[in-house]
């Protein structure tokens, strides 16, 4: 039996949104599709959601219900593991959804064309950047890396502020190069641990080892805010691959998932592109 979930980021709140999970299908159409595609209001989550208040939606789909781990710290943590997991099933929003919501048109450097240089932040795993690299290519962009860029005698935030300037769109790519979890688990584990025994030991070892997550670089997470403050969110696009930990309060950002290779999401960011403005050609 197929269950849907859904994931909505509200403009009234624009560092978290709502989400439904684990929905039949005749409840998602009666609740959720319906009410959207007349432009009526309706439930989602703990809100009222109204149609001029959405700035994205995204159904997607699994074969057995989800499951999101119930420790949590703060209701941005709780949101996020949520927003992170209904993202990463089997996106099925065009069989539902008809009209999408529209994004703000740019209104930055209205009165030039968009730049063809896009910026690409990542982290310690180059084959996704390499071969985000080579699609911008054959979209006849300007893929712009800052560590193959001459430094000069500028710092990492000058040769950010300096090669930024003349950009129209940026990518950030997470993939899972860290791990972590919150200080506060980490003194929990410590209190219900002995050490009068070495399997005491190996137990809290393993523990550990479970409740870790996978992150990305902390330098992309600046480099990434950096972007949207500077292009704002709509020139931004997130890419991030397997399972790694999204940041909490960039919800309303669009995420791309991937497994192994950027070109398994090309159309996706073909489509992104072409939202911003983009005029795509390929070579």
């Amino acid at each position: 039996m197929p269950y849907y979930h859904v994931i909505i980021s509200l403009k009234s709140r624009p560092h978290s949104g709502t989400f439904e999970e684990n929905l039949l299908k005749q409840d998602l159409v009666k609740n959720i599709v319906e009410p959207y595609n007349k432009g009526e209001s309706f439930k989602c989550g703990d809100c009222i959601v109204s149609q001029d208040d959405i700035s994205y939606i995204k159904i997607t789909k699994s074969e057995q219900t989800l499951s999101v781990p119930t420790y949590y710290v703060s209701a941005e943590s709780y949101f996020a593991d949520h927003w992170q997991a209904i993202n990463q099933m089997k996106d099925v929003t065009d069989k539902f959804i008809k009209t999408l919501p529209q994004r703000k048109k740019e209104t930055i450097k209205e009165t030039r064309p968009i730049s063809k240089n896009a910026f690409i932040v990542h982290g310690r795993d180059h084959k996704p950047m390499k071969e985000l690299k080579d699609v911008l290519k054959d979209l006849s962009l300007n893929p712009i890396v800052l560590h193959e860029l001459p430094s000069g005698s500028m710092t990492i935030i000058e040769k950010l502020e300096k090669y930024s300037e003349d950009v129209g769109f940026a990518f950030a790519i997470l993939t899972p190069d860290d791990v972590g979890f919150r200080r506060s688990r980490f003194q929990s584990l410590l209190r219900t641990a002995t050490f009068e025994f070495d399997h005491k030991k190996y137990f809290l070892e393993e523990t550990i080892m479970h409740e870790l997550k996978p992150r990305t670089r902390e330098n992309v997470l600046l480099e990434f805010g950096y972007l949207i403050g500077k292009l704002s969110r709509n020139r931004v696009c997130c890419l991030y691959k397997g399972i790694v930990e999204l940041p909490s309060d960039m919800s309303g950002i669009v995420y791309i998932a991937f497994q192994e290779s950027v070109n398994e999401v090309r159309d996706k960011i073909v489509k992104e592109l072409k939202a911003a403005g983009y005029e795509i050609k390929i070579k």
